[in-house]
């Protein structure tokens, strides 16, 4: 924690940032692919 302190804080900020992002992204992947499941699913019991 001491480490993360001493750098300065426009790198930290631009860490946190990064990983924010990467988080928001694999979030709207996620919800993409439900979605889709979901159309899938709902295509297959319509036709049976």
């Amino acid at each position: 924690m001491q480490d993360l302190l001493q750098r300065d804080i426009g790198s930290s900020l631009l860490s946190i940032a990064i990983i924010l992002g990467w988080l928001g992204l694999f979030f709207v992947f996620l919800r993409v692919l439900t979605i889709l499941i979901k159309r899938i699913l709902e295509a297959i019991f319509k036709k049976s």
